[in-house]
Order: C-alpha cells, then sequence, then structure tokens
C-alpha cells in the first residue's frame, strides 16, 4: 500500500489571513509603520556609523528602502478581502469628482433612470403574471394544475380545462396527490338583488375542498367544505372575499347566517375570506365563492354542466404529498387520462394530463405571457444599453482627461487593481443613483402602461412595487455600472507613468477614440433596430385606426344583458327584452336599436359548417355564425349591398329558414351569380336556409384578419347585447340605459354598458400597446445617439484642437476642417446604418403578427429610418463642427 500524501491547504490558510487581517486593520496598519520606521532606523544607523551625515543616511535609507506607499498598498492587498475604509474613501473621492460635473453626470443618470426604469416598468408585469405565487396560500412549492392535453394537435389549441365528470374521476382515483381541486376559469358575473333592486357582483364556483388544501381560512366564520359541495344534496352557501365584504355590506361583523340573493336564488353567507386573497387566477377577483354542485342556481342553464362530458370549463389544481414530485403525479396522471378514455363511450381524440406547477398565469398561457413580456424587455434592455454606450463615452473622455492623474497614483504605488477599483466606484454610484431614480420611474411607468389597458377588459391586475421589483432595478443598476464603467476603468488603470508625466500620451487618435467610435457605430445599429420597429408600429397604429370594420364606429351605445340568470322563463324574457326595447327607442335621440348574440371583433364567436345542397356528400365550408334581430344592419351601420333583412317571423324561428349572408360567402360559394334565391344547409340540418340579403364583408375576429365566411340568423339566445344608435353623443345615452333597466324589471341590471369607441378598444389594443412602447423606445434611442455621436465628435474636436491649427495656419480653409471633422462623424454613422438595417430586417419579422396592413421588411419605412437617422447624425456632426471652423490658429497653438 503506498504512502498517503498530506496535501497543504494553503489557499485555506491563506483565506483565514485574510480574514483576521480584515478583522485588525488598524492594529495590523499600526504594527507595519512601526517595523518599516524599524528597518529606516537601522538603515540611518548603519551609515551614520560609515561617516555620512544625519540627513544623507536619512536620504539614502529612505531611497534604498524604495516606495513605503506602494509596499502598504501590496501588503494590505494581501491581508485583507475587503477593506470597509478604503472603499469608504474611494467613494467620498468619487463623489467629490461627480460634484465637479453635475451637468453632465445629471444627464448620464437620467438616461441610465429611464433605461433602467423602462426595464423594471416591464419586469412589475412579470413579477405580476409570472413570479408571484398566489397570496395567502400555503406551501405553494407542492401544488401543481392540470391541464388536458391532446398530443396529435399543436399551440394553445391543444389544451382544454376539465369536464366535471373528468374532474371526479381523476379526484376520485389520485393516490400521489393529497387532493385534486377545481375551479371556474371564467367566473361568474350574477345579479344581485339588494334591496329590491338588481347590482352585478362577481362570483367563482370552486370545489368543497379549495380552501382546505390550499391552507386558507377564513377570517370570519368558515370557509366552503366538501359537504357543502355533494351533487346529491348542494348546500347553496357562499364565502365572501374581504373586500366585498367590507366595501359592499360595510364590514357587518354579525354577516354570518345571512342571506343574499343572487340570480334569484338564495345563498347564505358562511364566512369571509382572509385579507389579500383572490384565488388561483391572476387578473380576476371574485367577490364570492360558492360550491360548484350549486352550479344549476347561478345559471339556471338547461345543459347541466356537471353531467355533461363535453363541457369543459373547470381549472383543475392540486396538492402533492410530501413524498411525491411533479414527474411522479405526472406519470400517475398519465396511466388515468388512459383509464378515463377507455371508459368513454364515443372515443374522440385522446386528452392526456399534463401537470405544471401551480401560477397565477394558467401553464399552457405561460409561454405565450412570457414571450410578450420578454420582448418587451428586450426592446428596453437595448434602451438602456445605448444609455449604457452614452455613459461609457463620457467615462472614456474622463478617463483621458484623468490621464495624468492615473499616471501620478502610480507612480506614488497605487497598483492597477486599485486605479481599477476607483474608477469602478465612480460608475457604481452613477448606476445607483440612477437605480433610485429608476424605482420610482418604474412604480409611474407601469401605472401608465396599465392605462394603455381597455377599459372593457374584464382584468383586474395586480401590479405592486414588491422586493422582486427592488432587487431586479437593483441588479440591472450594478450591472449597468460594471459595464459602462470597466472599459474605461480599465484603460484609465493601464495609464503608463513614465509616458504620461513626460507628456507623451496619446492623442485623439488613440484606441480611446478608437473605443468610442465603436460605442458610437453600436448605439447607432441599436437605434436602427428601435427605430425600425417603432415605426412599422406605429405606422401599423394608424392603418388599424383606419380600418374599416364593416361597420360604424361611432354615435353608438352597447349594454349586455342576460334575464336568465334569474331563471326567467322564455316568454318573460321576450316580454322584458320587447319592452325595453320599446322604451329604449322613445330615448331622446335614439334613431334605432336592436339586439344582437355577440358583435363581430368580439372575443366569443361561434362557428359551424355549411353545405349548398343537402346530404353528407356535399362540400362542407367552416363559417362565422352571428344572430340577430332585424334592424341591427341599421342599427350598427352594416351595409346591406343586396337583398333584404329578416322579417321578425323569420328572426324568431329557430329553424333558419331565411339568412343574410356577407360577400365573401357570396362570391365563394356562387361566384359571378346572384346569391338571392339560393339556400344553405346548417351541419346535420334536415331543412334548407335561404339566402335572403348579402352584407358587405367586415372584420370579425381581429382587425388583421384576412376574408372570413360569415352568416348572419335570428333567434337569440337569453344573453343578448342591446345595441342603439344616436343621433348625438353616445356616452350621454349609457346613463339612461342604465335607468331603462330597472325601470323595466327591478332585478335586472346591465352590464358592460359602453360606447362602440370603448369596444374598438380592445380589437385595437395590441396596436395601441406595441405603437406606444416602441414608438417611446425608438424616440429615447434617437436622442440618446444623437447625444452620444455629439459628444464624441466634440471631444474629438477638443482633442485635435492643436491639429486644427496648425492645419489653419498652413492655410487650410473653414471647409476643409468642416469636411475633415464631418468625415468621421458620416464615417461611424453609416457603419452603424448599415450593421443595424441588416439587424432591423431580422428582427422586424418578430413584429410581423402585431402588424397591420404593412409589411415587417417595408422598404419605405426603412428608407425613412435609414434617411431620419442619417440627417439627425449630420445635424449632430454639424454643431461641433462649425465650432471647429472658428477656431483661432494663434489662440490654439499658445494654449497648448
Amino acid at each position: 500500500m503506498p504512502p498517503i500524501k498530506m496535501t497543504p491547504m494553503p489557499k485555506l490558510r491563506t483565506l483565514w489571513a485574510r480574514i483576521k487581517g480584515q478583522a485588525n486593520q488598524t492594529r495590523e496598519d499600526a504594527a507595519l509603520d512601526e517595523e518599516i520606521h524599524e528597518h529606516i532606523a537601522l538603515l540611518e544607523e548603519r551609515y551614520v556609523a560609515q561617516g555620512m551625515t544625519a540627513s544623507e543616511a536619512a536620504h539614502k535609507a529612505r531611497r534604498q528602502f524604495g516606495n513605503i506607499t506602494a509596499l502598504k498598498e501590496r501588503q494590505r492587498a494581501q491581508r485583507g478581502i475587503l477593506s470597509p475604509s478604503e472603499w469608504l474613501r474611494d467613494l467620498r473621492f468619487g463623489l467629490r469628482m461627480l460634484a465637479k460635473r453635475p451637468a453632465s453626470n445629471a444627464a448620464v443618470v437620467l438616461a441610465l433612470a429611464l433605461g433602467i426604469g423602462m426595464n423594471g416598468a416591464v419586469f412589475t408585469f412579470v413579477n405580476g403574471l409570472l413570479l408571484r405565487p398566489p397570496q395567502g396560500v400555503r406551501a405553494t412549492n407542492k401544488l401543481i394544475e392540470v391541464w388536458l392535453h391532446n398530443p396529435t394537435a399543436g399551440g394553445l389549441q391543444s389544451y382544454a380545462p376539465f369536464s366535471y365528470p373528468d374532474f371526479a374521476f381523476y379526484r376520485d382515483h389520485t393516490k400521489s396527490l393529497e387532493g385534486l381541486m377545481a375551479f371556474d376559469g371564467d367566473g361568474s358575473n350574477v345579479i344581485w338583488n339588494r334591496n329590491g333592486t338588481g347590482e352585478t357582483a362577481y362570483g367563482q364556483l370552486v370545489s368543497g375542498n379549495l380552501f382546505s388544501l390550499l391552507g386558507v381560512h377564513a377570517a370570519l366564520g368558515r370557509t366552503l367544505s366538501v359537504d357543502d359541495d355533494r351533487i346529491e344534496s348542494p348546500r347553496q352557501v357562499i364565502v365572501l372575499s374581504d373586500t366585498f365584504w367590507k366595501t359592499k355590506l360595510g364590514g357587518d361583523p354579525n354577516i354570518v347566517g345571512r342571506t343574499l340573493i343572487l340570480n334569484g336564488s338564495q345563498f347564505v353567507v358562511v364566512g369571509v375570506a382572509p385579507a389579500g386573497f383572490t384565488g388561483l387566477l391572476v387578473a380576476t377577483t371574485p367577490q364570492f365563492w360558492a360550491p360548484l354542485a350549486v352550479e344549476q342556481q347561478f345559471t339556471h342553464d338547461a345543459k347541466d354542466r356537471l353531467t355533461s362530458r363535453d363541457s369543459y370549463w373547470l381549472i383543475v389544481a392540486g396538492k402533492m404529498r410530501s413524498t411525491r414530485d411533479r414527474k411522479s403525479v405526472q406519470a400517475e396522471l398519465h396511466v388515468l387520462a388512459q383509464q378515463a378514455w377507455l371508459q368513454r363511450t364515443h372515443k374522440d381524440d385522446f386528452l392526456d394530463a399534463v401537470v405544471y406547477p401551480l401560477t397565477l398565469v394558467p401553464g399552457p398561457f405561460r409561454i405565450y405571457v412570457g414571450a410578450f413580456t420578454g420582448g418587451l424587455l428586450a426592446v428596453f434592455a437595448l434602451v438602456l444599453l445605448i444609455a449604457c454606450a452614452n455613459a461609457a463615452s463620457l467615462m472614456l473622455a474622463r478617463a483621458t482627461g484623468r490621464a495624468r492623474e492615473m499616471a501620478t497614483r502610480a507612480a506614488l504605488g497605487a497598483g492597477r487593481l486599485r486605479l481599477l477599483r476607483q474608477m469602478l466606484v465612480e460608475s457604481l454610484l452613477l448606476a445607483a443613483i440612477a437605480g433610485a431614480a429608476a424605482i420610482a420611474i418604474a412604480s409611474a411607468t407601469a401605472q401608465l402602461l396599465m392605462k394603455l389597458m381597455p377599459s372593457n377588459l374584464p382584468i383586474s391586475l395586480d401590479i405592486p412595487l414588491d422586493w422582486r421589483v427592488v432587487l431586479f432595478t437593483t441588479t440591472v443598476s450594478l450591472a449597468a455600472g460594471v459595464v459602462f464603467g470597466i472599459a474605461p476603468a480599465l484603460r484609465a488603470s493601464a495609464a503608463q507613468p513614465s509616458r504620461v508625466l513626460k507628456d507623451e500620451s496619446p492623442t485623439a487618435g488613440s484606441k480611446n477614440s478608437r473605443m468610442r467610435g465603436v460605442l458610437i457605430v453600436a448605439q447607432m445599429a441599436m437605434c436602427v433596430v428601435l427605430l425600425a420597429g417603432a415605426a412599422l408600429c406605429v405606422r401599423s397604429l394608424f392603418n388599424a385606426n383606419a380600418i374599416d370594420p364593416g361597420f360604424d364606429i361611432h354615435h353608438i351605445a352597447l349594454a349586455r344583458l342576460d334575464p336568465s340568470s334569474l331563471g326567467y322563463s322564455p316568454e318573460k324574457i321576450q316580454d322584458f327584452y320587447a319592452r325595453l326595447l320599446a322604451r329604449v327607442q322613445q330615448l331622446p335621440n335614439v334613431t334605432t336599436a336592436s339586439y344582437a348574440q355577440f358583435l363581430p371583433l368580439e372575443m366569443s364567436r361561434s362557428e359551424t359548417k355549411v353545405r349548398k345542397r343537402l346530404g353528407n356528400d356535399a362540400e362542407a365550408i367552416s363559417v362565422d355564425v352571428f344572430r340577430f334581430e332585424p334592424g341591427l344592419f341599421d342599427t350598427m351601420g352594416i351595409p346591406l349591398l343586396r337583398g333584404r333583412d329578416l322579417t321578425p317571423k323569420e328572426a324568431d324561428n329557430p329553424t333558419p329558414d331565411a339568412i343574410v349572408i356577407n360577400e365573401y360567402l357570396a362570391r365563394r360559394l356562387w361566384p359571378g351569380q346572384d346569391p338571392i334565391g339560393k339556400h344553405l344547409v346548417f351541419g346535420d340540418a334536415k331543412a334548407l336556409s335561404e339566402v335572403v340579403g348579402v352584407v358587405k364583408n367586415g372584420k370579425y375576429r381581429t382587425l388583421g384578419e384576412g376574408p372570413v365566411a360569415v352568416v348572419f340568423r335570428g333567434y337569440l339566445p337569453p344573453m343578448r347585447t342591446l345595441v342603439v344608435r344616436t343621433a348625438g353623443n353616445s356616452r350621454t345615452l349609457l346613463d339612461e340605459i342604465r335607468r331603462e333597466v330597472p325601470l323595466v324589471d327591478p332585478l335586472m341590471t346591465a352590464t358592460d354598458v359602453q360606447t362602440i369607441e370603448d369596444f374598438m378598444a380592445l380589437p385595437l389594443f395590441p396596436a395601441r400597446t406595441t405603437g406606444w412602447l416602441l414608438g417611446v423606445s425608438g424616440v429615447m434611442a434617437v436622442i440618446m445617439t444623437a447625444i452620444g455621436l455629439f459628444g464624441v465628435i466634440a471631444y474629438v474636436v477638443s482633442q485635435r484642437t492643436r491639429e486644427i491649427g496648425i492645419r489653419m495656419a498652413l492655410g487650410a480653409r473653414r471647409s476643409d476642417v468642416m469636411k475633415l471633422v464631418m468625415t468621421q462623424g458620416v464615417y461611424l454613422t453609416a457603419i452603424g446604418l448599415v450593421i443595424g438595417l441588416c439587424a432591423a430586417f431580422g428582427a422586424a419579422r418578430l413584429l410581423s403578427p402585431l402588424l397591420y396592413g404593412i409589411g415587417a421588411t417595408d422598404p419605405a419605412t426603412m428608407t425613412a429610418v435609414a434617411i431620419g437617422l442619417t440627417a439627425i447624425a449630420l445635424l449632430a456632426c454639424y454643431l461641433p463642427a462649425r465650432r471647429a471652423m472658428h477656431v483661432d490658429p494663434s489662440v490654439a497653438l499658445r494654449c497648448e
């Protein structure tokens, strides 16, 4: 057996020595001073003994001993990890240096603060959507959510929530989970009968075990239980949110046991949820929670969603056992998915079960939310990089101006690391000040971005400025300080004392100037990318506003109504709508009014197949279906190109004897023929529907879509949209509609009351958001790049003042000086433009889905961007060039 070698541990001993040295800085410094003094004293004694005078001996002893300052620096570096006293001295000196140039430093801080703040604002949305766990919930690391997934399909459409029977099967058979819970992802807008009048409240149906699995305890009373949620004997009970209890019920301490009438049914309040708990879904804030088993009492729907396997409406979540992980849960649920599919009578496509961590944004949607917010972060990261390049240019100029200072420090014994640290401290100070301002900018910008959200978008997004946002902003600030400070610091710390102190420092054509030129080229390239994207999105926004949606977008008021939620019979529903329409038509300035199931460009839509003749052998075409009552075309301003509108009798017929189609479907089915009098068959129907009218094409799903085949038919469901045209201001009509509804039925209330302009805000939301955000980033990039280019050229002029004076003394004309200065600026601009345009053509393709009426590589836009930036760059170069033209040769030469 070979002998065992004992390996020494010098690194550990060195580390321990450094730690001890750090803890005893003052004592170690005193001991070092004493030791140096003793060495010098011994040398002095030796030289005196050799016959020198005291002064000669002291001078020779100090010269022989060497640089005392350098020795102390080396000793401190060896024995200490970090010297707070030295850092504090660097900090004080850095503050004094920054105070000498307040104007230029303020400009740098503002640019950095804007760049960091805009990134921080976007991160607040990343934090609120993707990072924050559900509030008031325990053991979030053990919570998962489950979605059904069709392996043969792709994209978001391949995912589906659960039907109630499928949820019950998984809940009853899983072994790896402590329990499986479910909730209605869409929630329910219900009518609350408050003292004899209707008022809207938003609630969510949840499984009885949801609160217990989440570890959420009631602040008052109790939460829902499994016994409340038994289908065979459901209890009509609810748990109120803390906000609803306090704002709507005055924080009544005796609320437990009281009865609320919701959608015509009585529900007993059994508890109040703790403050801060808003459920498991982002952007939704339920005002109450009720058991899934009472679904019929809320919807009064003839189709029972609790027994239907074809109604996919439940988001399912679970809590893993302490001995399980997501991989083992996924394996078990995959087996259960196969068993559930085999039990189906009709073998549809196999739907697997996919497990995700439980977050406020459902798993299948996280990739899309992440891609959108990631894209915004990338955009504003470019703005921040441009700001960093500007700051780096400034610091490089200062490093050149402080070359003699750095050389003197080095000559006195300061090591390169010591010089590097001093310069980085100054950069980090600028970044820290900018970071503090950026936190305020991030908060204000996030609130402004929230205002871009359409008011009719039914979400409530919580974007707090919590520790994650502060940590992100601080980290970005420090990283920015290092990014823009490292190159100038390295350049300054590399100063050669012998050359600099002999006045042999390089001039404007040195590495510093080349580095500043590289920074300007990078700024220009990034600016081109941002400005090209901004120009495309702004043009797209104008195009989107100019798109004809196929209906009038002025002088129309809308209101959503659903009397079936109160359990009304079909006859009572028809009577309510007839009486309301009659009253609304009598309002001042109202010209026409009608009803529709939903409108074009609304988020909801209906789709079916139509054929030209009976029999399954006929070719089927997919069409969008809009249900309406006669008069809607006149009310909405949809042009009727041929034929006529439906009659009231035709509109009330469940079997569509008569229909109206759009011109795209007419041309597709009967090109070159008159479609009036032709017939279509809906799905598997046995009856023909006659085409009695053709309307102009419009936009039905999105503003950027191509032609869509559409059929308009009658026979509206109970939930409808009231559409009212007025000759006056449609906004003044909204309050009148709200007053008329309870006059017809005191228990009814209208929801989503809005003007057609408010309605159009949602379809325009993508174009407006990208237009504003990229537009702002493009403007900021142009301003920063112009300032940076101006600074570089001005610096070059100042460094070449002596050269320019000599040229002019030798006969150079002012035009020659102008050409000399402008050439360098044009050269940098041209290189940046070429690189930027190449990158812009590639990056712009990512914007294609968000552009309306314009291509991602539109030549006119790219040309305009290039010409505009060239003009701005020439102006930025002209100002310092004009100054150079007026240099007095005699003054310049005397100065040098």
